[in-house]
């Protein structure tokens, strides 16, 4: 029983994954930059530190994604007519988008060109 909640839990977030890289244009991009950041994390991490910080903050940038994607399908199901809370909403997954993707390129240039 236990064991079948883990493979079941383990399938929904598979299935959740393959269907951000069907319908989601940005984690589409986001993903192809990972599989071709994540090799390269451990070619220039000097340490096991270093490669830690490299692979985690790119995958970061995936995580807050699907959170993104997540938060604005809900939000599209609840209704599609303009909202001012709705766009805020939005906006603040936007940012949270954003601030992965900067704390990604900080990450990448103190270790890698600094």
């Amino acid at each position: 029983m236990f064991l079948k909640k883990i493979v079941s839990a383990f399938v929904n977030s598979m299935n959740g994954i393959l269907m951000a890289l069907r319908e989601e244009f940005s984690f589409k991009i986001e993903f192809i930059f990972a599989v071709f950041f994540i090799p390269l994390s451990f070619i220039l991490g000097e340490n096991k530190f270093e490669i830690v910080f490299l692979i985690g903050s790119t995958l970061l940038i995936l995580l807050v994604e699907l959170l993104n994607t997540a938060l604005e399908t809900t939000l599209n199901r609840i209704g599609l007519e303009e909202n001012n809370l709705t766009k805020y909403a939005k906006d603040l997954g936007s940012g949270a988008v954003l601030i992965s993707l900067l704390i990604w390129l900080a990450t990448w240039f103190l270790i890698v060109i600094y």
